[in-house]
């Protein structure tokens, strides 16, 4: 089923379907998911799970693969792309709301899982102190988060960032767009030169993931469009150390606190 809770225009997506593990035809997102969760995924099959902040549906369209019963929400009218990519499933339910203010009742989930959204949300506590709530006695937490890095501060990065966030959407897209047609083929060029890509990323307001993840041009391409968009066009982002951390889990009152450094930021794990 699904709820849409407040009806946003939709005139299409963009990056409906960029890192689909069905459109790549790789497990990049199985394996972030499986590292994040810290035991296999077979372990999901009939668990209640939350997931915060799916955006087109990545992540649910593996924790559906293996047999979750999932509860998948956007803040953003993105919840509409999940809905296209991921149903009809009996197994899905659909809304959109706010992470600060969970349409859901308490001790609910087996799973709560937040990837790639609590430093876009307005307080990190707050959403963390939400997603608490519903979770159940004994159920596990995993979210991850932006790290704080000196290099912000060396760098345009957060320059970059407070020029285009100031745009509407639409202008938005197109200087991201620009930006990436711009900057990509140079990153490319010098995509094994590692002490001259270093420097370029000093500069360059887009994300490359030559480095990281295997995959041909044109999907490279069409990732650092989409995460070159989400990095320089959110409202709030906020980064966090890996103590600072930490001690939010500990004063939300979670056990089995696993908090790490990890390539995306931080990882957080706890237990309710």
């Amino acid at each position: 089923m699904i709820i849409i809770l407040k009806h946003l225009d939709y005139n299409g997506i963009p990056f409906k379907k960029t890192q689909f593990d069905s459109e790549t035809k790789t497990a990049i997102t199985e394996t972030r998911l499986e590292e994040a969760l810290g035991q296999p995924l077979t372990e999901l099959n009939g668990k209640k799970i939350l997931e915060a902040g799916s955006g087109a549906g990545r992540f649910t369209e593996v924790l559906l693969k293996y047999g979750a019963v999932v509860y998948s929400f956007d803040f953003s009218n993105a919840i509409e792309a999940n809905y296209d990519n991921n149903m009809p499933n009996d197994q899905l339910t659909l809304f959109q709301a706010d992470a600060l203010n969970i349409p859901l009742p308490d001790n609910m989930f087996d799973y709560v899982i937040a990837l790639g959204m609590l430093q876009h949300t307005p307080s990190t506590k707050k959403s963390l102190k939400e997603l608490y709530r519903v979770l159940k006695p004994g159920g596990l937490l995993t979210c991850d988060h932006y790290r704080f890095q000196r290099g912000m501060y060396t760098s345009l990065y957060l320059v970059w960032w407070i020029i285009i966030k100031q745009f509407k959407p639409l202008i938005q897209m197109k200087i991201t767009n620009s930006l990436t047609k711009l900057f990509f083929p140079i990153h490319w060029a010098l995509r094994k030169r590692k002490f001259l890509q270093m420097l370029l990323r000093r500069v360059s307001p887009i994300n490359f993931y030559y480095d990281r993840y295997d995959l041909p041009k044109e999907t490279q391409y069409e990732w650092s469009r989409l995460d070159t968009h989400d990095r320089n066009t959110d409202w709030y982002k906020r980064h966090v150390t890996r103590k600072g951390f930490e001690t939010t889990f500990i004063e939300l009152g979670f056990s089995n606190i696993d908090v790490r450094v990890i390539e995306q930021g931080c990882l957080g794990r706890g237990v309710k």
